[in-house]
């Protein structure tokens, strides 16, 4: 739990440090998703938990509307869960781990598209998952290394 604090700390200390002169990815939500996919078969519950607090600290401390960012966060969460749980083991590929941890660096970023709409939202959007690419290319590496570790 303490790494998904700091986690969130360090991706709230960019977003200060660079004063919306670039865009932070959704570093918190892709390190609870990562770990959701790493994890066994155990418990989950704490995913849904972890990512409603930490969007409702977001909310309050960036966008002053409580709901905003646990809303996407959330279904991120379920969506990533739903589809986890519906493939068999031999389907979970690194293409389905790449576009599940892809996820979490799609939805959250496209309700202020929805909600400013035009090109700046768009923008926004372009910019957000270009950023999120080589974390989430990151995260896919490291699941394979782990793979690898088990089987090999």
């Amino acid at each position: 739990m303490m790494g998904f604090v700091l986690l969130w700390l360090f991706q709230d200390f960019l977003m200060v440090l660079l004063n919306g002169m670039h865009v932070v990815p959704e570093l918190f939500l892709l390190g609870v998703v990562y770990r959701l996919l790493s994890d066994g078969e155990g418990e989950r519950l704490w995913a849904i938990w972890t990512v409603f607090v930490g969007g409702l600290i977001w909310d309050l401390r960036w966008i002053g509307i409580p709901g905003f960012f646990i809303l996407g966060n959330v279904v991120v969460v379920m969506l990533v869960l739903w589809v986890w749980n519906i493939l068999p083991v031999h389907g979970r590929t690194l293409s389905v781990i790449f576009l599940l941890l892809e996820a979490s660096q799609l939805l959250p970023p496209l309700l202020p598209v929805l909600i400013l709409g035009g090109n700046a939202g768009g923008d926004f959007f372009v910019w957000q998952q270009i950023c999120a690419l080589p974390a989430v290319s990151f995260c896919t590496y490291l699941y394979s290394k782990r793979l690898k570790d088990l089987h090999g």
